[in-house]
């Protein structure tokens, strides 16, 4: 990268050799993992057509965000650059279990779900170490720009990953998603292996129990009111709103747009072309102001085009639907990881980001319900009954604490 392009205040903390490379992994791996998220759904339609069985493996694929919350202890005491390589270890070994069972023609509904479970334990070791392992590359005045950009990477293949796992299935079929998917996390694992073994360590080395350790992070939370705040709303939104991804959108696209694999391919591709915009937009900001009242609005913006989703019959609106949806979601991860980090002591981080990774849990319980709930009255019911209750939450959550639309 151009060192006048690393010199410009927006991309300060990649001057930093270890936080490039950090970034580059998180890129890889998280769209790897986003991308699987919707192959899976489609291979689930295509095995079992059950929107319910889509709901359950979306579950699956994100139940062991329980263990987030202990992960991030973990995060807190150990070397974190070994703990991001086992990780990445073990979430390739079943993207490659699940290619060999789709070639060999022996892929059953159990080796979906079984393979989702393992998974889902991956990235919750992964995220809360990967978040709080931005401070011990990056310091000083670079550590706020750093903080920024690796959320902007994450939160942006939220959207970003599931675009390109919508084209692949059209484009390369089953087995080539799968693999190609096995191929960006074998990268992942190449890119951290570059990583000096000498990095700063910044967690702190104590002899706390590890259970007394993800209490006084739960203690850290309940007092800092911003932090608790902020995980309250990607709670009710994770719940209420992001399932539109996992859930819905495969039974919009065979069921009421008839668009098949490609139309559905197109869509997710919308909503990954909205993150792009969203993700453009908040890097050209820099350090900028008034991120309280740009969370209210992007988390009102997002349950209200999904609610006009759902009343969409047409396809080329549908797209401009979705295109806005991927945009607010962008923006509403990037600046809830952004204040969640800036808000958050040093020692306390990897447990904090942990707990980040464990509300998690609430969109496997999201999809389950919303595939449920579209099994017996349709999906357009289920996602305009989500979208209402997301903004209600959010309009209650925004009065009931309007500080948090001062935060800077």
């Amino acid at each position: 990268m151009p060192i006048d392009l690393l010199s410009r205040p927006q991309l300060s903390a990649l001057r930093h050799r270890g936080f490039r490379l950090l970034w580059v992994a998180t890129l890889l791996s998280s769209t790897a993992r986003w991308a699987d998220l919707v192959v899976v759904g489609w291979l689930t339609l295509e095995l079992t057509d059950s929107p319910l069985m889509v709901g359950i493996v979306a579950a699956s694929k994100m139940v062991g965000y329980l263990a987030a919350p202990f992960m991030g202890v973990v995060a807190d005491r150990m070397d974190r650059r070994l703990l991001l390589l086992v990780a990445a270890g073990a979430n390739l070994a079943a993207s490659a279990a699940m290619l060999l069972l789709l070639v060999s023609g022996w892929l059953v509904l159990w080796h979906v779900i079984g393979l989702a479970l393992v998974s889902g334990l991956t990235w919750a070791l992964d995220n809360p170490t990967r978040n709080a392992f931005v401070p011990d590359l990056v310091e000083g005045e670079d550590l706020s720009n750093a903080i920024a950009l690796n959320a902007l990477a994450i939160e942006i293949t939220v959207v970003v990953g599931p675009a390109l796992g919508g084209l692949l299935i059209p484009v390369l079929g089953m087995g080539g998603a799968y693999g190609l998917i096995a191929g960006i996390l074998l990268l992942d694992m190449l890119v951290l292996l570059m990583m000096k073994k000498d990095v700063r360590h910044g967690a702190a080395h104590v002899h706390e129990e590890p259970v007394k350790s993800l209490i006084s992070g739960l203690r850290y939370v309940r007092d800092n009111q911003i932090v608790l705040m902020l995980l309250v709303i990607a709670c009710l939104l994770n719940f209420l709103a992001a399932p539109y991804r996992y859930a819905f959108l495969p039974l919009f696209a065979r069921y009421v747009l008839d668009a098949g694999p490609a139309g559905y391919g197109m869509l997710t591709a919308a909503a990954g072309f909205g993150a792009l915009v969203a993700g453009l937009w908040v890097v050209s900001l820099g350090n900028y102001k008034r991120k309280g009242r740009l969370l209210a609005w992007s988390g009102v913006a997002w349950p209200a085009s999904l609610l006009l989703l759902a009343l969409s019959t047409w396809y080329s609106v549908s797209l401009i639907l979705v295109f806005v949806a991927g945009l607010a979601q962008a923006m509403v991860w990037t600046i809830i990881a952004t204040l969640i980090l800036s808000n958050t002591a040093q020692p306390m981080r990897g447990r904090v980001m942990g707990l980040r990774t464990g509300v998690v849990i609430s969109l496997p319980l999201g999809n389950f319900l919303g595939g449920a709930v579209a099994e017996h009255f349709g999906a357009p019911f289920a996602q305009g009954a989500y979208a209402v209750s997301a903004m209600l939450a959010m309009l209650v959550t925004l009065l009931l604490v309007p500080g948090l639309r001062k935060l800077d």
